[in-house]
């Protein structure tokens, strides 16, 4: 489905994309909008030391809460001998629980920084989205093709699917948040 009046949207992506950028980039956009817009966009160390987010596969990962500001680990260290990175469960639950509040506290977009394994899995961020959704609030998610599968299960078909362009997914969050008469015209013809 990829009419833009559906409360929900994915942005697939592969690999190291430059995803988080795009998702600054709307976000910040929104907010000069008056936009209410909850959620995370991911942060890491390669970013810190002048690469692209997401970079180096073992750098420490890390959210950056878009409600109540501030910045949370969600990577747990396994030392310098590891060839694995593991994302922290117990982070990540906590995570979850600053999403809940905050859409009780309102918000006209839930933005979430990945559809990843945990939530592919049935855990980490996917009953906050699952409740943003019966909610009726718009939630935007990037998904890394390894994930598009569990994704398109959960969703139902009732996703859509943007570009990864800011105009695009810009345009689609201002027509999820503030449905006019074009949204309410095009939910008619489906």
């Amino acid at each position: 489905m990829t009419d833009s009046a559906t409360p929900i949207a994915d942005i697939p992506f592969k690999g190291r994309a430059p995803i988080d950028a795009l998702l600054a980039t709307v976000v910040e956009r929104l907010r000069q909008d008056g936009v209410r817009v909850i959620g995370f966009l991911q942060e890491d160390d390669s970013a810190l030391l002048g690469g692209e987010v997401g970079a180096d596969a073992c750098s420490t990962m890390r959210l950056r809460d878009l409600a109540g500001g501030g910045v949370m680990g969600i990577s747990q260290d396994l030392g310098r001998f590891s060839e694995g990175c593991r994302l922290d469960s117990v982070a990540l639950t906590e995570a979850a629980g600053r999403l809940e509040a905050a859409l009780e506290a309102g918000a006209d977009l839930l933005v979430v920084n990945r559809f990843g394994k945990a939530e592919a899995d049935g855990s980490g961020l996917r009953p906050v989205i699952a409740r943003a959704i019966a909610d009726n609030i718009p939630v935007l998610v990037p998904v890394r093709e390894d994930y598009a599968p569990a994704w398109a299960n959960f969703h139902g078909g009732l996703a859509a699917s943007l570009p990864a362009e800011a105009e695009a997914v810009l345009d689609w969050c201002q027509r999820a948040v503030r449905p006019g008469p074009q949204a309410a015209l095009s939910s008619l013809s489906r």
